[in-house]
């Protein structure tokens, strides 16, 4: 079912992830991080699935942040989100980039002592999830006309009327071409769906019991499979890739451990091993106004 939200400013704070933040993390932090992204949405800390990847990323290895809110054009070099903007005015772009300099900057291990294989695993992980699966999710939101409003108005909904009109359909109108360009649009929707359902079956049989992708510890691949999926299973319409991560439980079971280990404050401590709970209209009240769309 349909659900209509009218976007609330989301307040620049410090975010400090609910975890013990340890001497290392004081020792480099200056400064909170400032990360550029999209709106909450759907119940969701984000309606962009890299935005909502290097927000958690950021709390599995406890660093502070403040999130900030697109309200104009990306200064990214990239025109993308998400970015870093740091005091200087500089940015960094791309989750992956963003994740890799912070490492650096921090003295994180990405790899947390894999081995080849399982860094080529997560590596193939990363591209089914943001070079496959994304775009499937993409050709949903911002093509079919079912779900197009729902996209618009959380996307663009705190715009006033004739503005919100005009951007929409001018980015809508890029999005649509970008899709051509790659080639998911150039496929009928059967295909389509086959394909993501195809990138789910083998998210699915890797993660297999293991807790996390990464094994026993999250890791990078853990941020951007939660992002994707929890924004998946967020949006209110059951759509073809909905229903699809609904029906492998470990996945669906995997959100919700994401969940409470990083977003407890947002998604409430009571919450289901179960974000289809997300696009409720009882669960938006219990999220804070300051990470609410609606």
């Amino acid at each position: 079912m349909s659900q209509k939200f009218k976007t609330l400013p989301r307040r620049q704070r410090t975010l400090t992830p609910p975890v013990e933040t340890t001497d290392q993390t004081l020792e480099h932090t200056v400064e909170p991080i400032q990360v550029v992204g999209m709106r909450p949405a759907w119940g969701l800390p984000s309606s962009s699935p890299f935005c909502l990847k290097l927000e958690t990323w950021l709390r599995m290895e406890k660093i502070p942040y403040t999130p900030i809110a697109l309200t104009k054009p990306p200064r990214s070099d990239t025109g993308k989100v998400p970015y870093l903007l740091r005091a200087d005015g500089s940015t960094v772009a791309d989750s992956n980039f963003i994740i890799s300099t912070m490492a650096k900057e921090f003295h994180i291990d990405l790899a947390h002592g894999a081995t080849a294989e399982e860094r080529a695993r997560t590596h193939l992980i990363l591209r089914t999830l943001e070079e496959s699966l994304y775009f499937v999710a993409v050709w949903e939101r911002w093509q079919q006309a079912e779900y197009w409003p729902t996209t618009r108005e959380a996307i663009f909904g705190y715009l006033p009327p004739v503005l919100r009109q005009l951007l929409a359909m001018t980015i809508r109108r890029k999005m649509l071409a970008s899709l051509q360009g790659q080639g998911i649009a150039r496929h009928d929707p059967v295909r389509i769906a086959a394909i993501g359902q195809a990138d789910l079956a083998a998210l699915s049989t890797l993660l297999g019991e293991r807790p996390y992708f990464h094994g026993d510890r999250p890791g990078v691949a853990d941020a951007s499979a939660y992002g994707t999926l929890a924004n998946l299973l967020g949006f209110p319409h059951a759509t073809p890739l909905k229903r699809a991560v609904e029906r492998h439980a470990n996945l669906v079971d995997f959100c919700g451990r994401m969940n409470k280990a990083y977003w407890s404050e947002v998604h409430g401590d009571e919450i289901e091993e179960n974000v289809r709970m997300l696009s409720c209209p009882e669960f938006a009240s219990r999220i804070p106004l300051d990470r609410r769309t609606g």
